[in-house]
């Protein structure tokens, strides 16, 4: 068997890495989603993993660089503070063989791919690749992509691209804001009427999600 590899004397852990940086950690990842003209689209999702909040959303049939980097534009609006982003090691992000060093102020970096380099040098945003072959290091976003897939791409027969962002969307919605995590135990980002305390007399209502496959339930005056 392969000996566990330990982190060298003083450093730490990936997993204790992960909950002290929780809050500044962003997880970005790809899901592919047949449709129905026997084309194949691209699901791209940002999430924080301090909240499990889909921050970014957006699909796509050519996922170029180009195309990627302005899906991190759109998600980190000018003046938040530094994130980290955490990805995978796909091949639209252009990697570099053998890895680049790439000196600026006096400080040498080294880059894996294209895409953290230009994260570092535009956005001022450390990107961390995850090792090569260890999906489990980035758990947080794969598993979101397996409940998507299974509560509400699976259900559905996508004839066209703006079909699938307007149920990715949706659901990205209902996930944010009414579907309880048990990872967090709460919902992500609460709707704001499910922040205030329920009617004492309420009655239990069901508001059906994408067309009924799932409910959204709260008492209701």
């Amino acid at each position: 068997m392969v000996p566990h590899r330990r982190p060298p004397r003083g450093g730490q852990t990936w997993r204790t890495f992960v909950g002290s940086h929780a809050r500044e950690l962003w997880a970005c990842d790809f899901l592919t989603q047949s449709m129905a003209k026997f084309t194949v689209a691209y699901v791209f999702v940002v999430m924080e993993i301090a909240s499990r909040r889909i921050v970014h959303v957006n699909v796509t049939t050519s996922p170029a660089l180009a195309w990627v980097k302005q899906q991190f534009r759109e998600a980190t609006p000018s003046g938040d503070p530094l994130y980290f982003r955490v990805h995978d090691n796909d091949a639209i992000y252009s990697q570099y063989r053998p890895p680049v060093r790439v000196e600026r102020n006096g400080r040498t970096r080294r880059y894996r791919c294209h895409l953290d380099r230009w994260l570092r040098e535009v956005m001022d945003i450390t990107g961390i690749p995850i090792p090569y072959g260890a999906l489990n290091a980035s758990p947080h976003v794969e598993r979101f992509m397996r409940t998507l897939r299974q509560e509400a791409l699976d259900h559905f027969l996508f004839l066209s691209l703006t079909h699938l962002r307007q149920v990715v969307a949706t659901y990205v919605r209902y996930y944010n804001g009414a579907r309880p995590s048990r990872a967090i135990r709460g919902v992500p980002v609460p709707y704001p009427e499910l922040t205030t305390p329920p009617p004492a007399n309420g009655r239990l209502v069901a508001l059906p999600v994408l067309g009924g496959l799932h409910h959204d339930y709260r008492l209701a005056a």
